[in-house]
């Protein structure tokens, strides 16, 4: 499958539909030259990606979303210097041959994790002459995916099912040609062709994902050879064919005539994009592709680091320059010595320019020495990569003024087309309550006043409600809903809802129905939790994200062709289901005493009325505002079409809107019943 057809298929769900439109478009277009295949139920882009789904691939989303240039991407952590091979072009070559123990590993992962380390690569010297090697790996959860870059010597079929319990995904094994004596000259080894293809096999049948890497001299590109070599690659097990640019640095230092002309990278970059529309072949992947002008870049010491064997902090492994050692200095000290010089990514590999001013051993090169060089030689204003420009330059997101319009819109019409079905969750929920009358409540986002009127009723003994909508015109209707009905205990706010119960403490109970996703979940629920007396309650219905699940998956779809069509991005922060809802409210100090979900369900005759339930009833309009308005009436139809076919027969249309609700209080969970 093409990269932009995978693209398409999982942005019209979370966490893609979170993404920015230019952001979005910048992802798409990027993956048109990736192909992706299926491996053990899941999808795998290549090795510089984690795979789809997974929790590590949440975490590259947080990429896409973050502001944060300097957030970390990937590591490079060599858990040895040694290595029983001499390859040709080794970039370790000359460091330290004392390897840093267990426990530094084991608190180095938890750094790099906690500074959003995505793709981790443990590798050498030789990885697997590490008898530990497992443990280093079981450090790491996850949040991150973990390689292992191999000569192969070492993988024996045990071993490899011991990494794959370890957590390892994948297991790069060196590979440089399809002619045995080639390789193993290369490798500096009689036997490493033999070891590599044993290894492959290993990987594969561990459920590992086995690829190759491979060297690129200009040799190796011509043509003829570099697709015969692909081909054998495929034919020993390889799902991946990874291919570095050798750099005159470690044992090649100085061999400027090994370095590829800027010709030589773009044939790179053209064959990695005729492979991604061919099946026959293995993935390729490429750093000419990956770190392009026109892509991520180079994020040597930013979003990318190398650790050595020997705890040596450097920008890249081709970068031989020491900012300081892991096992002897706090990482953040280190990071922060290296920003001074490493600011933003780089629109061309970094190695290229720093290598050239480094000379002689032991390797690398101290840190005053390093930061010399840096002073000297790395130029501190530079271009942007193409994908930092985007995240920079990406413009609005629906926010809540825009939220506030909508309602204000729509507020004629919400009653009869949300109440109607979306108004018993509500009574239950104030049911739970057990309120005895004298409460105060504060009720964040009260809409037409539905549920501000059921808990006036309930507080006749002295209590009373603080309301609070950024919607004027929802508050004009729950002003007459309440007067019409004689409730006088009702305090109204026109404002921000967080806002609101920030300045307010001692509360009975927080409540809100069918608003907070629209109203952010931490921000609030640590407002909550500061504002509530000790013992008071958070009474809470939240939509699950996602949901109603077929409307918001065809729309979705549609953007996802061209993510172009939005003019902001429009994205709310609803839970994922109950689990994380729960963990949330933890999280604020909150304990949650009952929790359940359920689903309000609308029943409409024709597509037409699915629409103006979706456009009158709440935030739908959000995202049918932010359509451009030169498609959004061809949008319009689409989405019509859509959904009339997915219909197929049924004589009514069923719109189910999904949700969570849970009670939480304020002290320990014993102390209150979840019984009702």
């Amino acid at each position: 499958m093409r990269g932009d057809e995978f693209f398409e298929e999982i942005a019209s769900r979370p966490p893609l539909t979170r993404l920015h439109p230019r952001v979005a478009s910048f992802l798409k277009s990027y993956l048109e030259g990736e192909k992706v295949v299926p491996f053990g139920g899941l999808r795998v882009i290549n090795t510089q990606f984690p795979p789809y789904p997974g929790r590590a691939f949440e975490s590259l989303l947080d990429h896409f979303l973050a502001d944060d240039a300097r957030r970390l991407y990937s590591v490079t952590l060599a858990v040895t210097n040694r290595c029983r091979f001499r390859c040709w072009h080794c970039y370790n070559a000359g460091r330290s041959q004392k390897d840093l123990p267990l426990e530094v590993f084991r608190c180095l992962a938890a750094e790099l994790q906690g500074r959003g380390a995505v793709v981790v690569t443990l590798t050498g010297g030789e990885p697997l002459l590490r008898q530990d090697l497992e443990e280093i790996c079981r450090a790491f959860d996850e949040r991150s995916c973990l390689v292992v870059g191999t000569t192969g010597e070492g993988l024996t079929a045990r071993r490899a099912r011991r990494l794959k319990e370890a957590g390892v995904f994948a297991v790069g094994i060196s590979l440089d040609s399809a002619d045995a004596s080639e390789h193993n000259e290369r490798r500096g080894r009689k036997d490493a062709y033999g070891i590599a293809l044993d290894a492959l096999a290993a990987a594969g049948a561990a459920g590992l994902y086995p690829y190759v890497v491979s060297v690129g001299t200009r040799e190796f590109l011509e043509r003829e050879r570099f697709f015969d070599f692909l081909r054998h690659a495929r034919e020993a097990g390889a799902l991946e064919v990874h291919l570095l640019e050798p750099c005159p640095t470690g044992r090649i230092a100085g061999r400027s005539d090994v370095v590829l002309t800027s010709s030589e990278r773009r044939r790179i970059v053209g064959y990695q994009r005729e492979v991604a529309r061919r099946e026959d072949l293995p993935i390729l992947s490429t750093f000419a592709y990956l770190e392009g002008k026109d892509a991520f870049g180079c994020g040597a010491g930013l979003t990318h680091l190398y650790v050595d064997g020997s705890g040596e902090l450097c920008p890249c492994n081709l970068v031989p320059l020491s900012f300081g050692n892991v096992a002897r200095e706090p990482l953040g000290d280190i990071l922060d010595r290296m920003g001074r010089h490493f600011v933003r990514p780089r629109p061309s590999c970094v190695g290229r320019i720093l290598t050239r001013f480094v000379d002689g051993n032991p390797l690398p090169v101290s840190r005053e020495v390093s930061e010399s060089i840096c002073e000297a030689h790395l130029p501190a204003r530079h271009a942007l990569p193409l994908f930092y420009r985007t995240r920079m330059g990406r413009g609005p997101s629906a926010g809540s003024a825009e939220l506030a319009a909508a309602y204000d819109r729509i507020h004629g019409d919400y009653d009869d087309y949300w109440l109607t079905g979306a108004g018993r969750p509500v009574r239950e929920l104030v049911a739970w309550m057990k309120l005895g009358g004298s409460e105060t409540v504060f009720e964040a986002g009260c809409g037409s006043g539905f549920g501000t009127a059921l808990l006036a009723r309930k507080l006749r003994r002295g209590g009373r409600v603080i309301a609070a909508d950024i919607s004027g015109g929802m508050l004009e209707t729950a002003r007459r809903r309440l007067s019409g009905r004689g409730l006088a205990n009702v305090e109204f706010v026109h404002g921000d809802a967080v806002e609101a119960l920030s300045g307010l403490r001692d509360l009975d109970a927080v409540f809100t129905s069918w608003v907070l996703g629209y109203i952010p979940l931490r921000p609030f629920f640590a407002a909550a939790a500061r504002a509530l007396a000790p013992g008071g309650r958070l009474a809470l219905l939240v939509h699950r994200e996602n949901s109603p699940e077929r409307e918001f998956g065809i729309f979705s779809s549609l953007v996802a062709r061209d993510p172009l069509v939005m003019n902001r991005r429009v994205a709310f922060d609803f839970p994922r289901d109950g689990a994380h809802l729960e963990s949330l409210v933890d999280e604020a100090g909150l304990a949650v005493v009952n929790r359940w979900e359920g689903s309000a369900v609308f029943r409409y005759k024709t597509a037409d009325e699915v629409l103006d339930h979706l456009l009158k009833s709440g935030a739908g309009t959000v995202f049918y505002d932010a359509i451009d308005r030169s498609v959004r009436d061809g949008l319009t139809r689409e989405f019509l079409e859509r959904l009339r076919q997915q219909n197929g027969t049924r004589k009514t249309y069923q719109v189910r809107h999904d949700y969570v609700a849970c009670i939480a209080q304020r002290v320990q969970r014993q102390s209150w019943s979840n019984t009702g």
